[in-house]
């Protein structure tokens, strides 16, 4: 918002501010008025002031240039080559002076014109900034002081503020609003100048019939006719009061409205009598799909919700937001309906976004107004309407107010001020503020007090409001700066967060980067990846066929909240392999949500926490180009490490029976904790990929935490290294493809008893003499005893043992 300080001084005392105008914006800016820049007019027009032509002459080089001699006062006589041809010996005009800088940048610099100096300029309107066009150079009256600054002479000398207003303070957003407020913290008087109201003997009431039927939506309603009125451009002052803080001159009767609004904080709106069919004025709420011409031409269509100002035929005006060009001032205009009222700040709000418009009228209406200020701005215009455009006052003003809106009594006590403000507040001067305020104040005893606020603080309800308010006048300075006694120890930090911060190091740790994506996503998309989500039971996860729908989404695009992570991971793998990254690891912890099947409302929703991460591509590495292994048994190196960080020995994988629609049907596991089933690993269906560009392998996995977590953290256990030599044996079996390597491994373990400190697999083979059904699997066991050492003999025995355990439980030999 802007403010004019020159307008601020008709109402209180500023003037020793002019020159010194950061102190006041300090001061704003430190009672919560934020004053974000300072423009001074007369910076703009330096070394530009009044001249008078002492000579003109025919410049000796150019037809068309005359060469004048200037007098700016005191002497001083400046040679000056001009190329207009309206000026005269004797004129008084305005002159540009080397160094002043006119709009568009245009410096004024000691020069010579066709060999003749030139030290300075005669200006025109254009040049100066104050039309798009001018002819010749603007000529002033010969009561023009001679060498007067011409920012002062034109009164574009004013300093304008740029004020940042918060919503709850809409008594700031106008000239007298701000000016009470200055006069606040300064300890001066606010005055608003206004002349006794001269009415005429016609009646404004049977000009117009008024009627208020939606009084919930416009508790204070008032209007009075103006008679006669001539329709014509606004005097200089007035425009330029308007146009300095950005508003656009229009016409007399309409710049008046505008000139009220920013002078006392509420806006108004005329009516060409002439328009308003029937004679009727009707405040009511619109008629559904009924059209709405605004001012500027635009045309609106109403939901039926809008409240609106009708005559007897048609809407004329969004209430409090726009009038409508059907009823609006122009050149013929001569029986003006003036209007004030106090509007539903909800409502004005509501119908403001809903239709798209922002005005000055709605902006202060959907924060609030003085509804006290009604008939004083009506009156205030109406003065001026008849001062600038003439006609008569008619009588018998409408002031419809059925119910007065009234502001509560606030109790507080010296106890509770300083309790809150951390020092001792004194009483005399807490009283002081408040009555600086305008509240009302009733003494309980000497250290309490019954506050009235003023009707235009609606954001004053409650005694913190009022514990805020000495605060901010007092100065947020004197709140004495002590850091709290630390009594307690920091709680520590729940569980699920601690084991969540571990499983993250883990993953980061080899390699992995967190994403976090939206806890709601597209139905048709999640339902694309997952397909029938009912599969993910299998493998120790809640599948569920029906997403939680959101009840106002922003769009269709996030309608429904997720019930797998692994949608959210598939697109951020599809935007990154698009943007050139073909190779990454990424992993995501958050929640999936269900609907749960029972009625209470209580157990209407549930969700789980999951672990989904996701590894595509391949390293850059041209050593082992045709030695890469599957990216699915990367993902699941990574799980074993991970498992071994957890503490959790035993690691298992299933084959799945009927694989989840998304995976890879021959390339997917179940994956099995300590014998609980609690996610699954594998490759992405080839579809998939095809569909979203991919050219490249994906592997995914997705676990529920809280099965994986269950009872973590676990204590390290230290087993002291043994002295003794370890042997190794190498078993290679010749076994069916759909024999799982850790159906094998569970009879050795079963087997080998604790002799067995190590197994892995070191070896796959296919082809050759074996049959396509076939393969050749190695597994190196590694045996030791902590305190003897195996005889070869003891190592035989064992590896027989287990030789004939697993040939006997498959069918299977060695190779």
């Amino acid at each position: 918002m802007k403010i004019s300080l020159k307008w601020l001084n008709d109402y209180v005392e500023i003037k020793d501010y002019f020159s010194k105008p950061k102190e006041l914006a300090a001061l704003l800016t430190a009672a919560g008025l934020e004053v974000e820049s300072i423009a001074d007019q007369a910076k703009n027009f330096e070394s530009v002031v009044i001249g008078h032509i002492l000579k003109k002459e025919q410049h000796p080089n150019a037809d068309r240039l005359s060469l004048c001699q200037v007098s700016t006062g005191e002497g001083r006589i400046h040679q000056i080559v001009c190329g207009a041809q309206n000026h005269k010996q004797d004129d008084y005009v305005v002159v540009a002076l080397p160094g002043a800088v006119l709009p568009g940048d245009f410096a004024i610099k000691l020069s010579k014109i066709r060999g003749i100096e030139s030290s300075g300029m005669l200006c025109s309107e254009k040049e100066l900034g104050l039309k798009a066009e001018s002819e010749g150079i603007l000529i002033l009256p010969n009561s023009a002081p001679i060498g007067k600054s011409f920012s002062e002479y034109s009164g574009l000398d004013d300093i304008l503020f740029e004020l940042k207003v918060t919503p709850n303070r809409a008594d700031c957003l106008s000239h007298f609003g701000l000016a009470r407020e200055i006069a606040c913290l300064l300890g001066r008087d606010c005055i608003l100048p206004i002349e006794s109201l001269q009415e005429s003997a016609e009646s404004s009431r049977k000009m117009i019939h008024l009627e208020v039927k939606r009084a919930d939506l416009c508790p204070r309603y008032a209007g009075r006719a103006i008679l006669g009125v001539k329709v014509a451009p606004s005097p200089d002052w007035l425009k330029k009061r308007l146009e300095s803080i950005g508003v656009k001159s229009i016409n007399n009767i309409v710049d008046v409205t505008n000139y009220v609004m920013h002078e006392l904080g509420q806006p108004l709106h005329a009516f060409d009598v002439s328009e308003v069919k029937g004679g009727k004025i009707t405040v009511t709420t619109a008629v559904a799909n009924e059209k709405f011409v605004t001012l500027d031409g635009t045309e609106k269509t109403l939901s039926g919700e809008e409240l609106t100002i009708r005559d007897s035929e048609r809407v004329i005006a969004l209430a409090g937001i726009v009038g409508g060009k059907n009823s609006g001032i122009h050149e013929l205009t001569k029986n003006v309906f003036l209007e004030a009222a106090y509007f539903s700040a909800a409502s004005i709000r509501k119908t403001s976004r809903a239709q798209g418009i922002e005005t000055d009228s709605s902006y202060r209406f959907s924060r609030g107004v003085n509804p006290e200020a009604v008939p004083l701005a009506m009156n205030r215009a109406a003065q001026l309407i008849q001062k600038l455009a003439g006609g008569k006052i008619a009588g018998q003003a409408y002031d419809i107010y059925p119910e007065a809106i009234t502001q509560k009594p606030i109790l507080i006590s010296l106890a509770l001020l300083s309790s809150r403000l951390g020092y001792q507040v004194e009483a005399p001067e807490f009283v002081q503020w408040m009555k600086r305020l305008g509240c009302q104040i009733t003494e309980v005893d000497t250290q309490a007090w019954e506050i009235l606020p003023p009707i235009f603080r609606t954001d004053m309800n409650m005694d913190m409001d009022l514990v805020e308010e000495f605060a901010r006048l007092h100065g947020y300075q004197n709140i004495p700066e002590k850091l709290p006694a630390l009594d307690y120890s920091p709680s520590q930090d729940l569980l699920s967060y601690q084991n969540e911060k571990h499983l993250r190091n883990i993953l980061v740790e080899q390699g992995f980067q967190q994403a976090i994506h939206y806890a709601f996503t597209s139905e048709k998309w999640q339902s694309e990846i997952l397909g029938d989500i009912s599969k993910l039971a299998q493998y120790g996860l809640r599948g569920i066929e029906r997403a939680i729908k959101l009840v106002n989404p922003l769009n269709e695009e996030i309608g429904v909240m997720r019930t797998s992570l692994i949608p959210g991971l598939i697109k951020n793998i599809s935007h990154n392999f698009s943007n050139s990254v073909h190779q990454g690891k990424v992993f995501e912890i958050g929640y999936a949500h269900f609907q749960a099947q029972g009625e209470e409302p209580k157990n209407k929703y549930e969700q789980e926490t999951r672990l989904a991460v996701a590894l595509w591509g391949f390293d850059a590495n041209l050593w082992q180009k045709n030695s890469r292994s599957p990216a699915a048994f990367e993902l699941k190196s990574m799980l074993s490490v991970l498992f071994k960080k957890l503490g959790i020995h035993k690691l298992n994988f299933e084959a799945s029976q009927t694989p989840a629609d998304f995976l890879h049907p021959k390339q997917c596991v179940g994956i099995v904790a300590e014998g609980k089933s609690i996610g699954f690993l594998g490759s992405l269906h080839p579809s998939i990929l095809e569909q979203h560009k991919i050219r490249t392998e994906v592997a995914v996995l997705e676990i529920n935490v809280d099965k994986l977590m269950l009872g973590q953290p676990r204590g390290l256990k230290f087993q002291a290294l043994s002295r003794q030599p370890s042997v190794e044996r190498d078993l290679s079996f010749v076994m069916p493809k759909n024999l799982q390597a850790s159906q094998v491994e569970a009879v050795i373990r079963q087997n080998a008893g604790g002799l067995l400190k190590e197994m892995k697999i070191v070896d796959v083979f296919h082809g050759g003499s074996l049959k396509e059904s076939e393969q050749s699997l190695s597994f190196r066991l590694s045996f030791q005893d902590p305190n003897l050492s195996l005889a070869d003999v003891q190592v035989n025995e064992l590896r027989d043992k287990i030789v004939n355990a697993v040939s006997q439980k498959f069918q299977i030999l060695l190779r």
